[in-house]
């Protein structure tokens, strides 16, 4: 009897015909409930039925997973999981002979790999050169392949047009410059398709003035962290409700609870910048038998802006939370802020007159994330200090009046003025010259006069 062969449709949606072993052809399904169409051949008139085999480790064990009449020309199977699944059938005739006799003796006919996931996409602007805007990207897939037609698609368009213009990408290629004949604001989008057929996106903003957006780790249809902070959502987000942090490396504390007998496979980070799109981030293993309810999970930022963070726990058996949906709250949102605030110290005036004994601060401090009371001024012999404090908590009104005290305080000195944002970043500002508060002038007085004993 024929050795029966399974023929993978190509048109079939979600599975797509790829290279594999010899001798077995290799499919990606992008949803895990497939359709696997066959073809008995020659002899199908004596068969009874056919039995699918399933195997996840490459063919050294089989689970029965369907069981067909001939004339139903295809098998169902559903993954409990993305991975790779190799296939083989076993029939029986109208006699009661099996072929192969045993599962020990089926060989695999066809590997399905499920991947449900799309690509990891990171998308930042870089500086323009000589007329031209750039961008660069990483992607990050297990199935991504760059020799696959239309695995990268870069378009971009002007700010509030409507038309998205494609641009060529070098096969291999992490980066692109090019001429957008414009000076306004650029959007630009790049899209990734694995060979499983799922998409990851990635967008940015550019122009040749050198202003533009950054974008934030991964994901499908998601939008520049800085551009997302428009969005209704973040509007709505007052800062007592975000974690600051002015590292890319974050570390975060987790408790486990409702733990069953199997135990904790896995922790799942997903990630938001507007609630309204969802991406998966890394994924954190916890060794068997680790049954400690607190865990701490570290991650990495690839560039400033909001995060909605939420984590889902797999059981030993697979079992969890379904993924964030649009429109799902974050357990937990953090703005990525490193950048130090903008200090400028215009003028320190030693006062004269009805305001001697006065010593007005002038500058000027910018941030995004500045607080109500972000400032402090000190004094310090040396331009490198030490220092001591002339007054802190501030507010950022860009004036101080500091009255001198008699004591205790140098002739001269030099003045830093200091910002510190909500993530801790502090920039300061510190005058050049020392500043000279002595400002009497010596007087002679002649108490008396008297003869002179030299001759």
């Amino acid at each position: 009897m024929r050795k029966l062969s399974l023929l993978p449709l190509l048109c079939l949606p979600g599975l797509l015909l790829g290279q594999g072993p010899a001798n077995v052809e290799t499919a990606f399904a992008k949803k895990r409930e497939i359709r696997i169409p066959f073809s008995p051949g020659p002899g199908a008139q004596y068969l009874k039925q056919l039995q699918l085999f399933v195997s996840t480790d490459g063919g050294k064990q089989w689970s029965p997973s369907a069981t067909v009449a001939p004339d139903q020309l295809k098998f169902s199977f559903v993954a409990e999981r993305d991975g790779t699944f190799w296939f083989a059938v076993q029939s029986l005739d109208l006699q009661g002979k099996l072929y192969p006799p045993t599962a020990a003796g089926l060989q695999p006919s066809l590997k399905v790999i499920v991947d449900t996931q799309p690509p990891v996409v990171q998308l930042q602007p870089l500086p323009p050169r000589s007329g031209e805007v750039g961008v660069s990207w990483t992607i990050r897939d297990d199935h991504f392949d760059f020799g696959v037609p239309d695995a990268v698609r870069l378009e971009y368009r002007l700010s509030g047009g409507v038309t998205s213009l494609p641009l060529s990408v070098p096969q291999g290629a992490s980066q692109l410059y090019w001429n957008p004949k414009s000076n306004t604001l650029v959007e630009v989008r790049l899209n990734a398709r694995d060979r499983a057929g799922n998409i990851g996106a990635g967008t940015t903003t550019v122009s040749l003035t050198g202003a533009g957006g950054v974008y934030l780790p991964p994901g499908n249809d998601t939008r520049p962290a800085i551009a997302a902070q428009s969005d209704t959502e973040l509007n709505k987000l007052g800062v007592e409700q975000r974690r600051f942090v002015n590292t890319k490396r974050v570390t975060m504390n987790c408790e486990l609870h409702e733990v069953g007998p199997s135990g904790v496979a896995l922790v799942e980070l997903w990630y938001t910048h507007d609630a309204r799109s969802w991406n998966r981030g890394p994924e954190y293993r916890l060794v068997p038998g680790d049954d400690k309810d607190k865990h701490t999970i570290t991650f990495d930022v690839a560039s400033e802006g909001v995060y909605g963070i939420t984590l889902l726990a797999r059981s030993g058996v697979g079992l969890g939370d379904r993924p964030p949906q649009v429109g799902d709250r974050p357990h937990l949102w953090i703005e990525a802020d490193w950048t130090k605030p903008e200090v400028k110290l215009h003028n320190v005036v030693v006062g004269t007159g009805a305001d001697k004994g006065k010593l007005t601060v002038a500058w000027e401090a910018r941030d995004k994330n500045l607080p109500r009371e972000p400032i402090t001024l000190s004094y310090g012999r040396a331009a490198d200090g030490p220092w001591q404090p002339i007054a802190t908590k501030l507010a950022n009104n860009g004036r101080y009046v500091w009255m001198l005290p008699s004591e205790n305080v140098p002739y001269q000195f030099h003045v830093k003025v200091e910002a510190v944002d909500r993530a801790g970043n502090i920039g300061e500002a510190i005058t050049p010259e020392l500043v000279k508060v002595d400002l009497s002038t010596p007087k002679v007085r002649i108490l008396d006069i008297e003869p002179s004993k030299s001759p």
